[in-house]
């Protein structure tokens, strides 16, 4: 699934090394992350974690997988799914992290292009009454495809920016 996530461009992957010990990273990455389980889909709201926390999700002893959180007034949902292994090399942390979008933006997806392919097979059949809906159907199916893609993009830079951070801060 990952490689067919990489050909269509919605799956990343970083290896970063940190000037920090990995059992230090892991506890400082665990002050930024509220512990929730790992299907996001959970009862309770983002809006209601404590705002200290930037990140839900769960972390062991060497791999973690994390969601960043959705802020109350936040316009941008399309948060991707991090995760990721630690291991340590001589006193220095290296970490490898996939980015990829969740389960239900990826159902999302597929629903859009479905119902897009609906439309356009009822259109080939020879009632073209539904052309309009057949074009608003495609370019949201290309829009959501631009948006998950996007996501991954700034999510990889973010935690990126995110893991530095975290190594540098005292």
């Amino acid at each position: 699934m990952n490689s067919f996530l990489k050909s269509i461009g919605l799956y990343s992957s970083l290896t970063i090394d940190l000037n920090i010990g990995s059992a230090e990273l892991i506890q400082r990455l665990w002050k930024v992350t509220y512990k929730t389980n790992t299907t996001f889909i959970s009862l309770e709201k983002d809006s209601s974690i404590p705002t200290r926390f930037e990140y839900r999700g769960m972390i062991d002893a060497n791999t973690f997988t994390i969601k960043r959180r959705a802020r109350l007034f936040d316009m941008n949902r399309n948060n991707p799914v991090f995760h990721g292994t630690i291991s340590d090399k001589n006193g220095l942390s290296s970490v490898s992290v996939e980015f990829f979008p969740s389960g239900f933006q990826i159902f999302n997806w597929i629903m859009i292009l479905c119902f897009c392919l609906v439309i356009i097979f009822v259109n080939i059949q020879g009632d073209q009454q539904f052309l309009i809906f057949a074009a608003i159907a495609l370019v949201v199916a290309v829009t959501q495809y631009f948006i998950l893609k996007r996501g991954i993009s700034k999510g990889k830079y973010e935690f990126e920016r995110e893991l530095i951070y975290i190594a540098q801060k005292p």
